[in-house]
C-alpha cells in the first residue's frame, strides 16, 4: 500500500528569527544575517574570517519553552527543542492528545558538530556528570524524543552539510515503510566557536569580507570568496497522508522523492562537473516519477564558495534542459551545516504553500561559470514541484523533491 508523505508543520530557529514565520518573512525581504562574530573574540582566536550568522541569545532566554533545560541540553539541542515545539504546534498536534500515538512517532534530527561549545568549555578540566548529554551529537534527537514522547524510530545522521536533508529522507522512508505515521525530522547545528570557525578558516573556506559582513555570503555571484558560517535549526513534521487527512490537517507540501549519492572523489572538493550531485538529482526525480521539465523551482545548496557553486551549476545544467528559477537562501542565512538542508526544506515547503519563490541575497554580479536563472527578488509563482539540494564534506549528497500536496 502506498504511504504518501506530507509536511504538516514547520519550525525554525535561525539568525533571522526564533520562529519559522520570522525567518520566512526576513528571507523574502532579502534581509541578511551576517555580522562580525560576538560569541568569542576572533582576534584572540587568530582567525582571518571574523564573520558569522549568529543567533542572538539562547532559546532558554528568548522563548517561553518549558521543555528547555540548559543544564542538560547543549545549545544545538536547545535549538532543536524550540523548533520542534513550534513545528508540532504548527501541525496541530498535542503530544498528550489522542492523535499522538507515541510508538508511531519517530525522530530524525541531524547534527555533526553537536555540542561543540560544550566540548571546548570542558577541555582541560574534569568533565561534569552532564557533559556527555550536552555534547553528543545524537542528543538533539534524543532530547526531542524525550520531550515530546516520540517512541518510534530515532536517529541522528552526522553527514556534515547534507545531514539535515539525509535526516528528512530517512524519515520519509520510515513513513513509507510503515515504521511510523509521524516523524519529527530536521537538523541542527551550533558551530560558531573558536574551533568551529578556526577549522574552516584554516582551510580557507570562509569569506574574509570583514569590512562588509552583510555582503559576505554571495551564492553564485562572481565576487564570492567563501561561505559564512551559521548556526540554526529547521524541523519538519512529516506525516502519512491518510493520517493527516483523517485529522483534517492541511499540508504545506508532499515529499515525493529523495536521492542520495557519494562523489567518491575528495574530502572537500566536489567531483568534476558536479557528477555526484547530478546523479543525486536524477535519482530523486526518478523516485518521485517526475520529469525534470516538471520542476518549477530549485532551492540550491550553493554555499558561496568559488568551486562548490560552479560545480553545482554544472550539475543543474546537466539535469535540466532549461534550468528553473534558482534560489540559495544562504545569501541571507549563511551556512548552518547540518541545519542547512533542514532549514531550506522548511523554506521550500513554505514557498510551495505560499506560492512564493524567495530571493538570493547579495547576487549582484553574474558569474559565467554559474550561468543560472538566479532569483533576486521574491516573486509570486505557482510551484507544483521543487527540489532542494545538499552536499557535504566527504562527497556526500542529498536531493529532496517537494510537490503540491
Amino acid at each position: 500500500m502506498d504511504r504518501d508523505v506530507v509536511v504538516t508543520g514547520t519550525g525554525m530557529v535561525t539568525p533571522l528569527g526564533m520562529t519559522a514565520d520570522k525567518t520566512w518573512e526576513a528571507v523574502c525581504t532579502g534581509t541578511t544575517a551576517a555580522d562580525l562574530i560576538t560569541r568569542f573574540d576572533p582576534d584572540g582566536a587568530a582567525v582571518r574570517s571574523q564573520i558569522a550568522c549568529e543567533i542572538d541569545g539562547s532559546p532558554a532566554d528568548e522563548t517561553a519553552n518549558d521543555w528547555i533545560d540548559g543544564r542538560m541540553m547543549g545549545r544545538y539541542a536547545q535549538f532543536a527543542i524550540t523548533a520542534a515545539a513550534e513545528a508540532i504546534a504548527d501541525a496541530g498536534f498535542d503530544p498528550s492528545g489522542p492523535s499522538w500515538t507515541p510508538c508511531r512517532v519517530g525522530t530524525s534530527v541531524a547534527s555533526t558538530f553537536g555540542g561543540l561549545s560544550e566540548i571546548e568549555a570542558a577541555t582541560g578540566q574534569r568533565p561534569s556528570p552532564r557533559f556527555l548529554i550536552t555534547a553528543l551529537a545524537n542528543l538533539a534527537a534524543g532530547h526531542v524524543s524525550m520531550c515530546f514522547d516520540a517512541k518510534g524510530p530515532n536517529r541522528s545522521p552526522a553527514t556534515a552539510c547534507a545531514a539535515g536533508a539525509h535526516a528528512i529522507a530517512d524519515a520519509v522512508d520510515d513513513i513509507r515503510a510503515g515504521r511510523a505515521d509521524i516523524v519529527i525530522a530536521g537538523g541542527t547545528e551550533a558551530p560558531i566557536t573558536p574551533i568551529g570557525v578556526g577549522g574552516f578558516d584554516a582551510m580557507r573556506a570562509l569569506s574574509t569580507r570583514n569590512d562588509a559582513p552583510e555582503q559576505a555570503s554571495r551564492p553564485f555571484d562572481a565576487d564570492r570568496d567563501g561561505f559564512v558560517l551559521a548556526e540554526g535549526c529547521g524541523i519538519l513534521i512529516l506525516e502519512e497522508h491518510n493520517h493527516a487527512d483523517e485529522r483534517g490537517a492541511t499540508p504545506y507540501a508532499a515529499i515525493t522523492g529523495s536521492g542520495l549519492t557519494a562523489d567518491a572523489h575528495h574530502p572537500t572538493r566536489p567531483a568534476k562537473g558536479g557528477q555526484g550531485l547530478r546523479r543525486c538529482l536524477e535519482r530523486a526525480l526518478k523516485d518521485a516519477t517526475l520529469d525534470s521539465d516538471a520542476v518549477d523551482h530549485v532551492n540550491a545548496h550553493a554555499t558561496s564558495t568559488p568551486t562548490g557553486d560552479a560545480r553545482e551549476a554544472e550539475a543543474l545544467q546537466s539535469v535540466f534542459d532549461t534550468v528553473p528559477p534558482v534560489t540559495s537562501v544562504k545569501g541571507a542565512l549563511g551556512h548552518a551545516l547540518s541545519g542547512a538542508g533542514a532549514i531550506e526544506s522548511a523554506i521550500i515547503a513554505t514557498a510551495i504553500a505560499e506560492r512564493t519563490i524567495p530571493p538570493t541575497a547579495n547576487y549582484e554580479n553574474p558569474d559565467p561559470a554559474c550561468d543560472l536563472p538566479v532569483v533576486t527578488e521574491a516573486c509570486n509563482a505557482p510551484i507544483d514541484a521543487a527540489v532542494t539540494t545538499s552536499a557535504g564534506f566527504g562527497g556526500t549528497n542529498a536531493t529532496l523533491v517537494f510537490e503540491q500536496a
